[in-house]
């Protein structure tokens, strides 16, 4: 994937927690939000945002995935 397209799902992604006023969500949620990423591409973003920057972590409760934001992610 481009670093371009993975840098806009990466922002889509903070976007979304900004928008639902909320540090921790249902990963569903946020796959379900829209239709302009294929759920494999916003994987990859989640990964790199997780992964690389540190903003959010993802973990899954009583067979849900949840994805929360780490202080820096809620900065």
């Amino acid at each position: 994937m481009h670093k371009r397209r993975l840098r806009e799902i990466e922002e889509y992604t903070l976007g979304f927690f900004q928008t639902q006023q909320r540090t921790h969500i249902l990963a569903k949620e946020l796959f379900n939000s829209t239709n302009a990423y294929a759920n494999a591409d916003m994987v990859r973003a989640l990964e790199d945002l997780e992964k690389t920057e540190r903003q959010l972590i993802r973990h899954t409760t009583e067979g849900n995935d949840y994805i929360s934001l780490t202080p820096q992610g809620a900065a």
